[in-house]
């Protein structure tokens, strides 16, 4: 029977030990901006998921460059050269 309650103490110590992991504090996603958006900033981020999901939103941020007001179709031009 001591054998037994040793067995138990030692079960509940070890599942409540379990719990405290010092990882478990989650670090907050920066704002997306052209501070942030650096590669010394991106690479001090030490979550692998959130600083490639980072990483992906910074790539994919405005940069400000307008779209064409009057595209050109390539294949049309390049027949228009060729047939004149």
């Amino acid at each position: 029977m001591k054998r037994m309650n040793i067995l138990m103490l030692a079960i509940c110590v070890a599942s409540l030990l379990d719990g405290c992991d010092k990882k478990s504090v989650q670090q907050a996603m920066p704002e997306v901006n052209e501070e942030n958006c650096q590669l010394e900033k991106i690479m001090q981020i030490t979550d692998k998921a959130m600083r490639e999901q980072f990483g992906g939103l910074c790539s994919r941020r405005p940069t400000g460059i307008l779209p064409t007001e009057n595209p050109k179709n390539w294949l049309e031009l390049t027949n228009s050269k060729t047939k004149g």
